[in-house]
């Protein structure tokens, strides 16, 4: 079965007794949410603190999955893991320099014939969800509006780059666009890749990721809207084309 554990981590997971399947599997989490149970299984998410020999601590998340997957080409019978999915997204972001959180485990095992998987990643340190940032943003004002136009620029920015490794995330909300220094030097990352797959068209890339974005974006007014849409086109003004596109967003965000 498969098993990654990142280099720079080995050493503290093995600190901690958390170094293979069994150890992480039996581990207690503390659940953000009660675990989802779907397609015959469940799966959930919860966050770990470890406190190292050296006096320093590792936060990570941790993911736990059972008998949770999606049927593929490649794996129409079984199916495939959500989680395993996942690790590649990430693991291939990483290799293209693309911010996302760095995975530190990954293991699958069968428990009793049931298809069992982990996530294990590294927390991203110093960032929030763009969806934490409304109230500042777009409530109180306490951005200036060059500060929003560059944070804007840079999360346009990072989905094209994103969208030109031929990936569609699927579940693109503010929740899952995390930011760093978001009022003075934005740094920018993309998680929860389960759904993320590849698709050689990159206006159907586009036009599904922005318009989820577009309808999950409360608080957003419609000149922000728009400037994040001209940002991610790369345009200053609207033509033709980018009308059109923008008048198909729209409409498909309103979808129910």
């Amino acid at each position: 079965m498969l098993t990654y554990i990142s280099a720079k981590h080995a050493q503290a997971l093995r600190e901690c007794g958390l170094h293979t399947f069994e150890q992480v599997w039996q581990h207690p989490i503390a659940w953000f949410e009660a675990p989802n149970e779907s397609r015959g299984g469940w799966s959930g998410v919860g966050r770990l603190q470890l406190q190292l020999q050296n006096g320093g601590s590792l936060c990570l998340f941790v993911k736990k999955q059972q008998n949770h997957g999606r049927l593929t080409l490649l794996h129409p019978i079984k199916g495939e893991p959500t989680f395993r999915r996942e690790y590649k997204r990430l693991q291939y972001l990483e290799s293209r320099g693309v911010a996302a959180p760095q995975v530190v485990f990954y293991a699958e095992q069968l428990i009793e014939n049931k298809a069992c998987a982990i996530l294990v990643t590294e927390e991203l340190s110093g960032y929030v969800s763009l969806e934490s940032l409304a109230e500042p943003l777009f409530i109180n004002r306490n951005f200036t509006r060059g500060q929003k136009q560059q944070l804007f620029s840079v999360i346009a920015s990072t989905l094209r780059n994103f969208h030109q490794l031929g990936l569609v995330h699927r579940a693109l909300y503010s929740k899952h666009i995390f930011v760093k220094d978001a009022a003075i030097q934005p740094q920018v990352a993309l998680i929860d890749l389960e759904k993320a797959r590849f698709t050689p068209f990159f206006w159907y890339r586009a036009y599904y990721d922005l318009a989820a974005l577009n309808r999950h974006a409360e608080n957003w007014g419609r000149t922000d809207r728009l400037y994040l849409f001209m940002q991610y086109c790369q345009i200053k003004r609207l033509g033709i084309l980018s009308k059109w596109l923008c008048r198909r967003l729209i409409k498909r965000s309103q979808r129910k």
